[in-house]
Parts: C-alpha cells; sequence; structure tokens
C-alpha cells in the first residue's frame, strides 16, 4: 500500500469484518439438536454419525441434512429426515437483499459460510413410538 489513505481504507474493511463475524461467533456454526420419545429410552443413531438414547441432546453443525432413526424393541422403527434451512428473515440470497453498508454485507456472507444462519427443522424432534 503505498498512501496513508489505502492503509486506512484496508484496516477500515478489516476491522468491519471483525466486527460482522462477532454475530456469527455468538451464533456459532453449531446447535444443539434434541430427540424426545415417548416412551424415552429409545435408541437413536444418524446418518452424521452420532448416536444417543432418548431424551438427549447432541451439537450438530447448523450446516447440513441428516437422517435419524429411533428405535426400541417392541416398537416400530421410525425413521426422519432433519433438513437445514435458513433461519426466518434469511431465506433470500445474498444479492435478493438489500444491503445497507459494508459491514451488513461482510456478516451476512460470514454467517452464510459458516452456516451460523441455518437451523434444523424439527428440532427439537419428539417421536411417539407405536407397538408393533
Amino acid at each position: 500500500m503505498s498512501t496513508e489513505a489505502e492503509m486506512r481504507r484496508c484496516f477500515v474493511v478489516v476491522l468491519f469484518a471483525v466486527l460482522a463475524g462477532c454475530a456469527t461467533a455468538k451464533r456459532g456454526s453449531t446447535e444443539t439438536f434434541e430427540v424426545r420419545s415417548s416412551p424415552s429410552g429409545a435408541s437413536v443413531t444418524s446418518t452424521s454419525g452420532w448416536e444417543c438414547t432418548t431424551p438427549c441432546s447432541v451439537k450438530v453443525a447448523r450446516r447440513g441434512d441428516f437422517v435419524v432413526t429411533v428405535q426400541k424393541d417392541g416398537y416400530v422403527t421410525q425413521t426422519f429426515t432433519i433438513k437445514s434451512v435458513p433461519i426466518q428473515g434469511q431465506k433470500k440470497g445474498l444479492k435478493d437483499r438489500v444491503v445497507v453498508g459494508e459491514t451488513e454485507y461482510i456478516g451476512r456472507v460470514t454467517d452464510w459460510a459458516s452456516g451460523a444462519n441455518r437451523e434444523h427443522q424439527p428440532n427439537p424432534l419428539e417421536v411417539e413410538l407405536e407397538h408393533e
């Protein structure tokens, strides 16, 4: 950078990027996913590789769909697809939004890249087990 003005502009852009990342750091790229069943004590497996026994909660990456299988002896095994969807107010793409200043744009890009603008549905997953 040859001029003081260019250096100042670079500093301001970096500062905006750091500040915009604060929202992502607060929300994070992971979330707690919960599974409850009636009756409890069902075995839960996922295509993401985690397992638990209901009621349970696990940390999952906000980005990416997965399939959950819930089973218990004497009950019908059930399978559910859990979708990663944009959080309310984040459903449009970046190009479809009105951007107010560089910090909002940088924040949206950071949230999109990290997955912080997403959540899984349904969450919690509530399962009513049926006898075989």
